[in-house]
């Protein structure tokens, strides 16, 4: 069963095949056991979604054309989606289910069958800061969920929960840092889901010669290795544009160089791995030369 950060944390819907499933947006659940999943022209939407043990999911073909619904072991099969046709199936044991379509066997996704499931945290923590935890366990589950954090030296007890009898619970941690949490049952272990804390400081030092900018950038506390991006603030993309990425080196630091006519507002953004999720921020900078005006 797959361990990554998952895509979505929040379960799945309804009834029995041909049940109708509680509203809730595609893959990301809505009340405790309803999920969906759109069937669009040449992909479901949300490929990856993860469920409780006990939950149904439900298909609807949102496309123009007709789909069906097959699962890689032969559990289920919905058999011909038309346009506006709908399918549910329930999921009783943990395990991951792949499922693809027939029509169109370039279209998979998969269900990840859970005992307990932690939601995917919508907003950033703060250090020190208490921070709600939500989740859910199969309905009737008996028994407390503890939760453990890892902020990069081990998972460690970082509190409880009691589940309410439709299977949700909350629990609260403080976080330090950024800090992966997991959910413990007697019954198994969630996948991991994180809580980002902007804990860094990004600070820029600018120095001008002619066209050429050159930003001088340090992160505290240190952070090698990390990567930073370079952003400028440009009318013609109508925003922020990441324009250079570099990484910090030993001394948490790096240099960026930019030589232009125009001068533009400019930001460094610290960010995870992936270059793209933001850590921390420094302040606003101006970079390039005032363009020439023309001779008349």
């Amino acid at each position: 069963m797959r361990r990554a950060l998952p895509i979505a944390v929040l379960a799945a819907a309804a009834l029995a095949v041909g049940a109708v499933a509680a509203p809730a947006m595609d893959g990301m659940g809505g009340e405790p056991g309803a999920a969906k999943v759109s069937v669009l022209y040449a992909a479901f939407q949300a490929p990856q979604i993860a469920v409780v043990a006990g939950d149904t999911v439900q298909w609807s073909n949102d496309s123009s054309r007709a789909h069906d619904v097959v699962a890689a072991d032969g559990s289920f099969d919905s058999g011909r989606l038309v346009v506006g046709g709908m399918f549910d199936h329930r999921f009783d044991r943990p395990g991951v289910v792949p499922y693809y379509c027939s029509l169109h066997p370039f279209m998979t996704g998969e269900i990840d069958v859970e005992n307990v499931l932690l939601d995917t945290p919508a907003a950033r923590g703060a250090t020190g800061r208490p921070f709600v935890l939500t989740g859910r366990v199969a309905a009737g589950a008996t028994g407390s969920v503890a939760i453990e954090g890892d902020d990069g030296t081990g998972f460690a007890p970082a509190g409880t929960a009691v589940p309410a009898i439709d299977g949700t619970f909350r629990a609260t941690v403080v976080p330090r840092t950024t800090t992966t949490y997991r959910a413990v049952t007697e019954d198994g272990t969630s996948p991991p889901v994180q809580v980002l804390v902007l804990d860094h400081a990004v600070t820029v030092t600018r120095s001008t010669r002619g066209a050429r900018t050159t930003l001088s950038v340090h992160v505290t506390p240190a952070a090698p290795g990390q990567p930073v991006v370079l952003q400028l603030l440009l009318r013609e993309r109508f925003g922020w544009w990441p324009t250079l990425r570099a990484r910090l080196d030993a001394s948490s630091s790096a240099r960026f160089t930019v030589a232009r006519r125009g001068v533009v507002p400019a930001r460094v953004v610290l960010t995870l791995p992936d270059g793209a999720t933001e850590l921390a921020r420094s302040r606003t900078v101006h970079v390039g030369a005032p363009r020439r005006r023309a001779s008349g």
